[in-house]
C-alpha cells in the first residue's frame, strides 16, 4: 500500500493584527502577504507547513 503524499501549505500570519490563512499555492500566499503590508505597513510572515 502507497502513503499519500503530504500537501505543501503556506501559512500566513500578520505579527500586528488577527490576520491569518492557510494556502495550497506559495503564489497566492505571498500575494497576501504583499497586499496586506501594502494596504497597512505590518510585518507579515509567511513559511511553509508540513
Amino acid at each position: 500500500m502507497q502513503q499519500p503524499t503530504p500537501k505543501e501549505r503556506y501559512h500566513v500570519v500578520c505579527r500586528e493584527c488577527q490576520l491569518e490563512q492557510l494556502f495550497n499555492v506559495v503564489d497566492d500566499a505571498n500575494s497576501l502577504e504583499r497586499e496586506h503590508v501594502a494596504e497597512t505597513g505590518h510585518r507579515v510572515a509567511v513559511g511553509r507547513v508540513r
